[in-house]
C-alpha cells in the first residue's frame, strides 16, 4: 500500500476511535508535527483542524519553554515505551490561558516502527479553581458552623466529639455539660438519659441506648426522628466522613409534627372526597398554610403532596392566578363560599383552565377556621367548547370562500392542539404534496412535495385512522426519517377521504413535545376535521359540511359510557333527523328495536359486572356489523335501537336475522354454559 493510502487509512481509524471523545486527542509524527486532532481539540483551543494539521503545537503553549520541556517528556516516553502524565498551561486562539492535564504515549506500528505520539488532554482549570476555593472555604468553616440554624456535631473515627456548634448545645440542654471534646457519643447519650433528656417510649434505657447507638453507627444519611423528654421532636441525619468519623445535623421539627397531626385530622374529613373526585383538593389554614393536598393537586406543582404540607401554597401559584384569585380568596376567609375560573400555566408546565371552589370550614359558632379548596381542570371541556363554537362560526358563514374556510379550519386546529404547523396534503401513489398550510412564518409552502415515506403521514395512511405522537424522541418512531429530517416532536393527523376514496391527510405538528398525551377526544376531533375537509373538497358545500362536523363533534359528548355507542338522547336526535330527511326525500329507512332476553336473570346470576360485560359485547358485535351510514344507540337498560339507512323491510329482516345469529354465537358465556339471545322488532 502506498504511504498516502496508509496515512489516509490511519487518519480514518483515528477519527473513528477518537473523533467524538470528550477529551482532546492530538496525534503527531515523531517530529511533533500534528497529523490528527479530534472535535474536542478544535472546540477547546478555538482553532480549525486546518490551522493545526501539519504544524507543531508550539504556538499553543502559554509558556514557550514548556514546549521544550514537554519534548523531554516525549523522549522519556519513547525510551521507556510508556506514557507520561503532567499538567501544562495552554493558550487558546482568543488568547485566553487554561491549564490542561495531559497524558502522552508513543505510538508504534505492529512491526515496532515509531509512528509518533498520542496526546490526550483534559481542561482542569475549573478543578484547580475549585481546589483553591476549597482551601478558602475551610478557613471560614468554623464561622459557618456557628451561624447555621440547625444543631451540628462532628465525631472522630473513635466516636469522640471533635466539635459542635452552639445550637447543638441548646437543643440538648440536659446533655450540654457532657459535650466536651474527647467525650464519646455513648457517654454523652448516657449522661442525657440519666438527666431525662430523651423520651424512650416503651423501651428501657438500655434498649433505647443500644438502638440509638446502632443507628448512629450506620451513619448512612437516612433521617430519623427523635422525641425529647420535654415533648420536642428532632430530625436527625448522620453521615460518615472521609476519615471514618461521623457528622450529624439536628433540626427541630416540633412544628412539623404538629402540622402532621393536623393533617391526619384533616384527612379523616376529606378522605372520601379525595378518593372519589378527579380534581385537586387541598385544605389551608387561615394564614394560607397547607395542611393537606391530594396527589392529583400536588402534580400541578411538580412535586409530591408531602412536600407541600406546612407551606403557604398560594405563594407557589402562578402570578396571574394569585392576582386573579385574591378577591375570591379573601371572601372565602370571611366565610363566604365562592368559585371562579382561572387560566394559567402551572409549575408542571401545563396550561390549565381551572374551576376553583373555595369552601370555608365554619364552626357551630360561625367562626371560619380554614378553607377546603376544590380545583377542577376544565381545560379540555373549555377547549372543545371553544373549538366547536369557532368551527360553527367559520363553517356557517357565507362571507368566506372555500379556500378561506379551509385556512381558518387549519388555524383552529393549530390553536386547539397547541401546534404551530397545520397541513392538508394530497397524496398520489408515493408523492406527498402540501395542498393547504398554516405556519408561523410561512415556512410551509403549498405545492411543496416529498416522498410520502419520509412523513409521519405514512403511518396515518397505513393505519387508515387518526395517529397521535406526543413525544417522538420517547416513542417507537424516533428513528423515522421525518424525525431525522424535520425534528418534529409532536404529531396528530388523520386520513382524508373524498367520496370514499383516499385523498391525503390533515395533520398538525410541532418541533416541541406536546404538554400531555393525546386523548381519544383529540383523535375524534382530528377525525372530524378530516371528515369535514374531505366532504368540502368533494362538495364545497359549506353549510352541509358544517352540520356534519358539528353533529359528529357533538357525538363525542353523546356516547353511552358503558357501551361507547350513542346514548338515548343522541340517538333520538339522530332519529329525528332521519325522519325529517325521509319527509324531504321519501327514501325509506328501517328501524330495528333489540332487547336482550332474560337480562334480569343474567344480572341476578352473574352480577352487574357480568351484565355490563354482556351489554358491551352485544354493542361491540352489533356495531362492527353495521355500515357507517347506519345509526346505533342504547335507548334503555338492555334495549338498543338501529336505524338502517335506505333499507326496505325484507332487507331489514335479513340484517336482523344476521345480527341475531351473530349475537348468539359471539356472546356465548363459556364459563357459565349459557347463550345470550335477543328479541328484535322491525318497522319501516
Amino acid at each position: 500500500m502506498h504511504e498516502p493510502d496508509s496515512i489516509l487509512r490511519f487518519n480514518l481509524d483515528l477519527e473513528k476511535t477518537f473523533g467524538k471523545m470528550a477529551e482532546c486527542v492530538v496525534v503527531t509524527r515523531p517530529d511533533r508535527r500534528v497529523i490528527f486532532v479530534n472535535d474536542a481539540t478544535e472546540t477547546l483551543f478555538g482553532y480549525a483542524r486546518a490551522d493545526l494539521l501539519g504544524k507543531t503545537s508550539k504556538h499553543l503553549y502559554a509558556n514557550p519553554a514548556d514546549y521544550q520541556s514537554v519534548g523531554s517528556h516525549y523522549s522519556e516516553s519513547l525510551e521507556r515505551g510508556e506514557g507520561q502524565k503532567y499538567a501544562v498551561d495552554f493558550r487558546r486562539k482568543d488568547g485566553s490561558i487554561f491549564t490542561c492535564e495531559v497524558v502522552t504515549t508513543p505510538l508504534y506500528e505492529a512491526g515496532g516502527k515509531h509512528l509518533g505520539y498520542l496526546f490526550v488532554g483534559r481542561d482542569i482549570t475549573d478543578r484547580l479553581a475549585l481546589e483553591a476555593q476549597a482551601e478558602q472555604a475551610s478557613a471560614i468553616l468554623e464561622d459557618a458552623l456557628q451561624s447555621i440554624s440547625e444543631g451540628f456535631a462532628m465525631y472522630d473515627h473513635d466516636d469522640r466529639l471533635l466539635v459542635c456548634n452552639g445550637n447543638y448545645l441548646e437543643i440538648y440542654p440536659e446533655s450540654a455539660q457532657a459535650m466536651v471534646p474527647g467525650a464519646t457519643f455513648r457517654e454523652i447519650l448516657q449522661f442525657g438519659l440519666n438527666n431525662g433528656q430523651y423520651d424512650t417510649g416503651q423501651l428501657s434505657q438500655e434498649e433505647w441506648l443500644d438502638a440509638r447507638l446502632t443507628r448512629h453507627q450506620k451513619a448512612d444519611g437516612e433521617t430519623i426522628e427523635q422525641k425529647l423528654g420535654d415533648g420536642r421532636w428532632l430530625q436527625i441525619s448522620e453521615r460518615r466522613t472521609l476519615s471514618n468519623g461521623i457528622t450529624g445535623i439536628r433540626t427541630d421539627i416540633t412544628e412539623l409534627k404538629v402540622a402532621q397531626k393536623n393533617l391526619q385530622d384533616a384527612y379523616a374529613n376529606i378522605r372520601i372526597l379525595t378518593d372519589s373526585l378527579n380534581c385537586s383538593i387541598s385544605e389551608l389554614t387561615l394564614d394560607g398554610t397547607c395542611i393537606f393536598i391530594n396527589d392529583y393537586g400536588a402534580k400541578w406543582f411538580a412535586t409530591e403532596a408531602q412536600n407541600l404540607v406546612g407551606r403557604k401554597i398560594r405563594d407557589l401559584l402562578p402570578k396571574e392566578v394569585l392576582e386573579e384569585t385574591t378577591e375570591k380568596f379573601a371572601l372565602a376567609l370571611e366565610g363566604k363560599r365562592t368559585e371562579q375560573e382561572v387560566l394559567a400555566t402551572y409549575a408542571d408546565g401545563v396550561r390549565r383552565n381551572v374551576l376553583v371552589e373555595y369552601i370555608p370550614k365554619i364552626t357551630d359558632s360561625g367562626e371560619t377556621t380554614g378553607l377546603i379548596i376544590f380545583a377542577t381542570d376544565i381545560t379540555e371541556r373549555k377547549k372543545v367548547e371553544a373549538t366547536l363554537a369557532e368551527l360553527y362560526s367559520v363553517t356557517s358563514t357565507r362571507d368566506l370562500s372555500y379556500d378561506e374556510k379551509v385556512q381558518q379550519i387549519l388555524r383552529i386546529g393549530c390553536d386547539h392542539f397547541d401546534m404551530p404547523f397545520g397541513i392538508i396534503s394530497r397524496v398520489i401513489e408515493d408523492n406527498y404534496a402540501i395542498k393547504y398550510a398554516v405556519s408561523p412564518n410561512g415556512e410551509l409552502v403549498p405545492g411543496t412535495s416529498f416522498p410520502v415515506g419520509i412523513t409521519y403521514c405514512s403511518f396515518t395512511l397505513a393505519a387508515d385512522g387518526p395517529i397521535a405522537i406526543a413525544h417522538t424522541a420517547q416513542s417507537d418512531v424516533s428513528l423515522h426519517p421525518c424525525y431525522k429530517n424535520f425534528a418534529l416532536e409532536a404529531y396528530i393527523g388523520a386520513p382524508l377521504l373524498v367520496d370514499g376514496k383516499p385523498y391525503g391527510t390533515i395533520n398538525f405538528t410541532s418541533p416541541t413535545p406536546h404538554a400531555r398525551a393525546f386523548s381519544s377526544t383529540d383523535k375524534e376531533i382530528i377525525r372530524q376535521f378530516a371528515d369535514w375537509v374531505g366532504n368540502e373538497i368533494a362538495r364545497q358545500q359549506d353549510h352541509h359540511a358544517l352540520m356534519d362536523a358539528k353533529v359528529r363533534l357533538e357525538r363525542i359528548a353523546s356516547t353511552d359510557d358503558l357501551t361507547g355507542i350513542l346514548n338515548r338522547r343522541a340517538f333520538m336526535e339522530r332519529a329525528a333527523t332521519e325522519v325529517a330527511r325521509f319527509r324531504r326525500t321519501k327514501v325509506p329507512f328501517s328501524v330495528v328495536l333489540a332487547d336482550i332476553d332474560r337480562f334480569k336473570s343474567i344480572n341476578d346470576t352473574y352480577g352487574h359486572a357480568g351484565g355490563d360485560d354482556v351489554l358491551r359485547r352485544f354493542a361491540d358485535h352489533v356495531a362492527s356489523a353495521l355500515r357507517a351510514v347506519d345509526v346505533f344507540g342504547r335507548v334503555g337498560g338492555e334495549e338498543f335501537c338501529i336505524i338502517l339507512d335506505s333499507t326496505h323491510p325484507a332487507e331489514a329482516l335479513m340484517v336482523a336475522e344476521r345480527l341475531r345469529e351473530r349475537i348468539q354465537k359471539a356472546c356465548y358465556l363459556p364459563d357459565h354454559g349459557g347463550f345470550v339471545t335477543c328479541s328484535m322488532g322491525i318497522a319501516t
